[in-house]
């Protein structure tokens, strides 16, 4: 049997049975009408690396069905993890991942939906599960809402870059509103949220060594395309990432008072648009809420400027876009709490706040972005996670060509003028015995 096949099967006789059981199928389900329920032609289409970096089985998935002597047709997404061995299960850490969204979906949501009078937008959840060594996520396919990713892979328009600014803004305005009338029910809603990166106590030794390149290759790629920026500067950015692990570890810890609910990784594989007839981006929608988590509001902010926006636009436009996320935030606390935005989350202070999340999600960049650029294509058996060294280090220093380097390059350019003007140091606040080895 075929892959799509046991996916056809499992869907009919398992998932779908319990989807309807739990009204989400239905708005007018009726459990003495069960017996009307019946599976008609189930179509798969399975989501590849073209579309979007994953380490999960994605697909999309047509349901055809009878109900009550009505014919019915639902389209959803299914996201499950391959079979694997354990060790590496839990170096990917899918349990807090899944556990993740799964407690979005449920929990933060709802309350993020009073707040926003039921208008933030979302896909509909159908069901999750998580077992020993294996986990599944099912929501509503958002193209039935008119929702698409952008076209571009990298190097989103400014268009594209001004509402992912304001929408994240409002999510953050939102988080804080929560936090500061209800703190009780914040600190309930974050105790239920899962460490997703940093829970384990060492990086899968891949991940470890493209980190470790992407610092070599960002220190090369200043000295050649930026060979002014500050020795100085660049002898702090690679004793910060000397252990990429510990650093991260410390730097996304919840600190007060700026600490509030962070999508985690927010950037253009996790967003979705609706265009206008001349393919204008109107609104948005963030999805993939697996590394959710309290952290400084800036993890976000400085993710998506620096991994879903080229230097081009970028760089020229960072004052507007700053200021339309400081304006989306304040805007939203100010009519969710009726008091004035507290001075630690001034346009001033935040701004202080990005440059020391700027090594952080520049490091990011020096992981990821070549993925982006230049996407792995594995075959059969291979992962992403277990090939050979060699090849691992001579990826992680060449894919992407000069497209990666130049990028690379003039984000630490960014990062020191931003740390000049600011006042404000990239090791602002980091105890490095902390980050360092022994």
């Amino acid at each position: 049997m075929s892959q799509i096949e046991k996916e056809t099967e499992w869907l009919r006789s398992e998932i779908l049975p319990q989807i309807l059981k739990s009204g989400r199928l239905l708005e007018n389900y009726n459990e003495s009408k069960a017996y009307t329920f019946h599976v008609g032609d189930i179509e798969i289409d399975v989501i590849g690396i073209d579309e979007a970096y994953m380490q999960t089985f994605c697909y999309r998935t047509t349901i055809n069905f009878d109900y009550d002597g009505k014919k019915f047709q639902r389209k959803m997404v299914v996201k499950k993890t391959h079979a694997m061995a354990a060790e590496d299960y839990d170096a990917l850490q899918f349990e807090n991942l899944f556990s993740n969204e799964i407690y979005f979906y449920t929990e933060i949501l709802p309350e993020i939906q009073k707040l926003a009078n039921g208008e933030f937008p979302a896909s509909k959840y159908f069901y999750s599960e998580l077992k020993p060594l294996s986990a599944v996520a099912i929501f509503e396919n958002f193209a039935e809402q008119g929702w698409r990713l952008a076209k571009e892979r990298v190097g989103l328009s400014l268009e594209h870059a001004t509402i992912a600014a304001s929408s994240l803004g409002k999510f953050h305005g939102y988080s804080y509103v929560i936090k500061h009338q209800d703190p009780e029910k914040f600190a309930k809603l974050s105790a239920g949220l899962r460490e997703s990166r940093y829970s384990a106590d060492e990086i899968h030794p891949t991940w470890a060594l493209v980190a470790k390149m992407g610092v070599q290759r960002a220190v090369k790629a200043v000295a050649t395309y930026q060979p002014q920026v500050d020795k100085e500067l660049m002898q702090k950015f690679q004793l910060l990432l000397s252990d990429y692990y510990r650093y991260g570890r410390h730097l996304v810890a919840p600190r007060e008072p700026l600490a509030t609910l962070c999508h985690g990784d927010y950037l253009r594989n996790n967003v979705a648009y609706k265009y206008n007839d001349q393919e204008v981006p109107q609104d948005i929608m963030m999805f993939d809420y697996q590394t959710m988590r309290v952290s400084s509001p800036m993890i976000d902010l400085t993710l998506f400027l620096s991994l879903s926006l080229y230097a081009d636009v970028r760089y020229p436009n960072f004052e507007a876009l700053f200021d339309e996320y400081c304006s989306a935030l304040h805007r939203t606390y100010r009519n969710g709490t009726n008091q004035e935005v507290p001075q630690f989350l001034s346009r001033s202070e935040l701004l202080k706040e990005y440059v020391r999340f700027m090594p952080y999600s520049v490091a990011i960049v020096s992981y990821f972005l070549l993925d982006m650029v230049d996407p792995l294509i594995l075959t059969g058996d291979e992962k992403h996670y277990s090939r050979p060294e060699k090849d691992v280090i001579e990826r992680s220093l060449s894919a992407g060509g000069e497209v990666v380097d130049r990028e690379i390059a003039h984000q630490i350019k960014e990062m020191l003028e931003l740390s000049q003007k600011c006042g404000v140091s990239i090791d602002d606040g980091i105890d490095i015995t902390k980050i360092t080895k022994k």
